[in-house]
């Protein structure tokens, strides 16, 4: 092959190459797929980078023309094409794996195989999310809300996390209801916090106290389960809404299972699960990534040799796989509950 017609079939195969990468975003878009590798916030920068993808093909089209006719454009801007085989299948072979990767293999949201994979958090999550937050202020100079409350906790104990095997079954659960405050005073002594970083936490947990029922939405759903599990006591005997996947590790009991959601905050590969124990006498009757929607009281439990709060649940209900079956942080949270 001639030095010209050489340069000319690099520049296609580049074209080719960028024009996969700019129509696959294109598609997971048009699909409604990108959600599940990519956060709302940094969607933008995705689809911007379509764009620019698509630019860049359509001037590497332009210079393998311009060498396929024998008028290569001599801008001295490009690296020297390579003469070795085997250095040019291995450079294009990291661009073209991943691309026929995405276009194969089909997109669906990540499930229980990846919670056997990472261990479910089931409480304290507060400083989970207080490190994700804490993370995204040192990537993004500032930040508001919940995400800069919380960067003093962010030495906060880990979060409880079921391991995939030898965990304690049969939480303890507790009949107890909650005294409802009688004035607003009250309330701030029930919540009240020694640090300026739980402030946030505090706010919600009074809003949530004054509420029949908590729904869990899944705007906010991080910020409330850690409002529960961060004054746990004040909440045992309400009455809650939650719903997520069933999740279950082989040594549950029978009338235990795991409803979770996975918080992402930037994209899938920092994916975290986050869930709440469930205690009715049919669980085992919901298989493993049954969405659900579950209704009863908060208690008290343990497992694995960790306190928790669970739910004892009154009602489940069969619910369809949600649009957005991902969460992720909220950085006004008080705005979303008021």
């Amino acid at each position: 092959m001639s030095e010209v017609r050489l340069i000319s079939f690099h520049y296609f195969f580049r074209t080719l190459i960028l024009l996969g990468f700019s129509s696959y975003i294109v598609i997971l878009t048009k699909t409604d797929a990108l959600q599940y590798y990519i956060a709302p916030r940094m969607m933008i920068y995705v689809k911007t980078a379509s764009v620019i993808l698509y630019i860049i093909a359509c001037f590497q089209g332009y210079m393998a023309l311009r060498a396929y006719w024998g008028k290569p454009v001599a801008c001295e801007c490009d690296q020297p094409v390579s003469r070795s085989t085997l250095r040019n299948t291995v450079a294009y072979g990291l661009l073209v794996l991943p691309l026929l990767i995405g276009f194969l293999l089909p997109n669906t949201a990540l499930s229980s195989a990846m919670v056997a994979a990472k261990g479910m958090n089931l409480s304290a999550a507060k400083s989970s999310i207080a490190k994700q937050n804490t993370d995204l202020i040192t990537d993004n100079g500032s930040s508001t809300g919940v995400n800069a409350s919380n960067q003093g906790t962010a030495a906060a104990p880990s979060p409880s996390t079921v391991p995939p095997v030898n965990s304690s079954p049969a939480p303890a659960s507790s009949t107890e209801t909650p005294t409802m405050a009688k004035s607003d005073a009250e309330l701030q002594q029930m919540f009240h916090v020694d640090n300026e970083w739980d402030e946030d936490f505090s706010k919600i947990g009074m809003i949530l106290y004054k509420k029949d029922t908590i729904v869990v939405k899944p705007e906010i759903y991080m910020e409330i389960l850690s409002s529960i599990d961060l004054f746990k006591n004040n909440f045992i005997g309400k009455k809650i809404e939650l719903t997520g996947f069933v999740y279950r590790e082989d040594n549950m009991s029978k009338s235990q299972f795991v409803v979770g959601r996975f918080a992402v905050s930037c994209c899938s590969a920092d994916a975290t699960p986050y869930g709440v124990m469930i205690d009715f006498p049919t669980a085992q009757s919901y298989p493993k990534d049954t969405w659900v929607k579950v209704t009863g009281t908060i208690q008290n439990g343990s497992y694995n040799g960790n306190d928790i709060f669970i739910i004892k649940a009154t009602q489940i209900e069969k619910t369809p796989t949600p649009d957005s079956p991902y969460i992720y942080p909220n950085f006004e949270p008080l705005k979303e509950l008021n």
